[in-house]
């Protein structure tokens, strides 16, 4: 019989980071490694946000998911989520792309504008553009016009439709946008860039998920090569997740003051 330790049927959760209607499909090369490792098939589910993966674990209603590598460790810390596997070698950081014609040129001219991030979960989206911002003496939180847009894409588009001056992004999405031009590198540019991030997305787990399933998954990601989830993810390789590997993000949550103690509360 199936329990909830082992259940017959895994549910998955995919981040908010795009509005793309496709984003299920798109990822399935990655929820065909958790199915092969887990023995089981997979239920993939798009979530609203990052915030509401924890929850979602903590309440049982997902048992594995894909997440943004900055609120992993606080994830831990509330919902007791235990990280299995990272992408790494992405060419990966956080961007703020503004349009040309507001006056921008550097982090300094985003005083006073109108930002759209991703999403309070979103590690390039949200948290270390925050970052940044701080680092150059403005207050995300009262120096700016600060909003939500709930994907990397939706913030993209944002600023190409003037409402809102500049966007928190990830370096890599404004690449592939402009390159297939949804948006014109004339009219919005990166003004400012963090150094690149050494994890792009990780693969957590709720609690309670027998050992046998996550560690089949950690094998299915790291034993073999695994290229078509590679690509999906822009990442050169997968790696059973460490400690070590969320050191920056623990670093830059304590300079940022973040507290999730109250996730999903």
């Amino acid at each position: 019989m199936p329990s909830a330790a082992a259940p017959a049927t895994l549910k998955m959760g995919l981040p908010p980071g795009e509005a793309a209607p496709d984003l299920v499909d798109r990822f399935q090369p990655v929820s065909d490694l958790v199915a092969q490792g887990a023995g089981r098939p997979v239920e993939v589910t798009k979530t609203s946000d990052y915030l509401a993966i924890v929850e979602a674990m903590r309440s049982g209603l997902l048992d594995v998911a894909v997440f943004s590598p900055f609120p992993t460790p606080l994830a831990e810390q509330v919902a007791d989520v235990k990280p299995l596997v990272v992408a790494k070698g992405t060419p990966y950081n956080s961007v703020f792309v503004c349009r040309t014609d507001r006056g921008i040129t550097t982090i300094d001219d985003i005083r006073g504008k109108k930002v759209a991030f991703v999403d309070p979960g979103s590690t390039s989206g949200n948290y270390i553009p925050k970052l940044l911002l701080k680092r150059a003496g403005i207050d995300p939180d009262t120096d700016i016009q600060g909003t939500y847009a709930g994907g990397h894409d939706s913030a993209e588009l944002a600023v190409k439709q003037g409402s809102v001056d500049c966007a928190a992004d990830a370096g890599l999405v404004y690449q592939q946008m402009t390159g297939k031009g949804v948006i014109n590198a004339d009219e919005q540019k990166i003004v400012a860039e963090s150094e690149p991030l050494p994890v792009s997305i990780v693969i957590i787990a709720r609690d309670g998920l027998d050992p046998a399933i996550t560690d089949g998954i950690v094998n299915a990601f790291t034993v073999q090569q695994n290229p078509a989830a590679l690509e999906v993810v822009s990442a050169t390789s997968f790696a059973a997740a460490q400690e070590s590997d969320f050191d920056l993000f623990r670093e830059a949550a304590r300079e940022l003051g973040v507290d999730l103690q109250h996730v999903g509360s």
